[in-house]
């Protein structure tokens, strides 16, 4: 083989490990992480959406169970979260020790949390920082459901992995372009347990309504993630004061919910192929998880009511101009259900368990939003 030959074959080398690798994470980026050796991605088992759930490889779909959040915190570590459950990846009972298995858990500052990427040449290998173990695959299988474990590192294939950016994209149908709107018009509440008529402490709500738009393939599976016109916010409701949030809802039974139908609390625009509504391959997917303060008379003090998990609703969107719709949820009675020992995790902002322990009511909540083609 000639010298020229020999530097550009080693050129092309090199160029498509830096391709492989991946640049450092940035922070607040989205990314499937992908096992080299096995080629399948970090998935909640079963797609669990329950706390200390199981984490399993398995072969790759783009819809949010596949992906992962990457916050970097202090010292050179990242957090991952999942964006489906809102879990973070972390080692079941915080176990030290090898062959411990990886979960996913309720964020918090826990060492087990944290992770740190060392480089290699092909990839990652993910370092815990409770343990000082590597994520691994146990027994090194390649098999789907194959369970996420820590492991010493003497060099195996099956430590190494990958991160795939899935913050968003660009749909590939042609064709003419039309400007979509997802409005947020109200959020109204009443109480649940005594009676239908709330006070003004009831209308305070925190938490967050955030909506994604996925493409979908012929067999009708999530395909692509449409980016937002402008990379615009895709939380049409954001509040994570829930000592103090202002009054954002409406009272459902006593106010006029009919006058504020075209309020605008929020919202997201984004810039499809018109023929994408025409054949109906457009799924929203509108994810809820909110809480409301509460008093039970003048004298009382006040308490935090949440919802006991995300509630994620789906339309499949056609080529009406305009179109409502409303989800109605409900808090739990935190103190007595199985949430009460869970935090409420808003995107990386974490509202501690304790704050909803005095919970003695709960709360109906109607989410009213338009969508809207321009």
């Amino acid at each position: 083989m000639k010298r020229s030959s020999i530097y550009i074959t080693t050129i092309l080398l090199c160029l498509f490990s830096i391709v492989a690798v991946h640049a450092q994470l940035k922070d607040g980026e989205v990314v499937k992480i992908k096992n080299v050796s096995s080629g399948k991605y970090a998935i909640p088992q079963d797609v669990s959406t329950a706390a200390n759930a199981q984490i399993v490889i398995m072969t790759g779909r783009s819809d949010a169970w596949f992906t992962w959040k990457a916050i970097a915190v202090t010292g050179g570590y990242y957090k991952f979260q999942n964006m489906h459950t809102n879990l973070f990846l972390g080692m079941l009972n915080g176990s030290k020790e090898q062959y411990g298995f990886i979960c996913q858990k309720a964020g918090g500052n826990q060492a087990d949390l944290q992770w740190k990427l060392v480089k290699t040449s092909t990839g990652f290998k993910l370092k815990n920082k409770n343990s000082n173990l590597m994520a691994a695959i146990e027994g090194g299988s390649k098999a789907n459901n194959a369970k996420l474990i820590q492991w010493s590192d003497a060099g195996q294939a099956d430590i190494t992995w990958q991160f795939e950016t899935t913050g968003g994209g660009a749909s590939t149908a042609g064709g003419k372009k039309v400007l979509f709107d997802v409005v947020l018009n109200y959020i109204a509440v009443s109480e649940a347990t005594r009676n239908r008529i709330d006070n003004g402490d009831c209308k305070r709500v925190f938490g967050q309504v955030s909506t994604e738009l996925w493409e979908l393939d012929e067999n009708n599976e999530m395909k692509t993630k449409l980016r937002s016109y402008n990379n615009m916010p895709e939380m049409i409701y954001n509040q994570t004061n829930h000592d103090g949030p202002p009054t954002a809802a409406l009272s459902y039974y006593q106010d006029n919910v009919n006058a504020a139908a075209n309020n605008q609390m929020g919202k997201v625009t984004y810039n499809i192929p018109e023929i994408l509504l025409k054949e109906k391959k457009l799924m929203l997917v509108v994810k809820t998880y909110v809480g409301t303060r509460h008093k039970d008379n003048d004298f009382a003090s006040y308490d935090a009511l949440r919802m006991g998990e995300v509630v994620q609703n789906t339309y499949i969107l056609d080529y009406r101009s305009t179109r409502t719709e409303t989800i109605q949820t409900i808090t739990d009675l935190a103190s007595r259900s199985a949430s009460s020992t869970a935090d409420m995790i808003l995107l990386g902002h974490i509202i501690p368990s304790a704050v909803f322990a005095r919970a003695d009511d709960t709360h109906n909540i109607w989410i009213k939003f338009t969508c809207k083609k321009n």
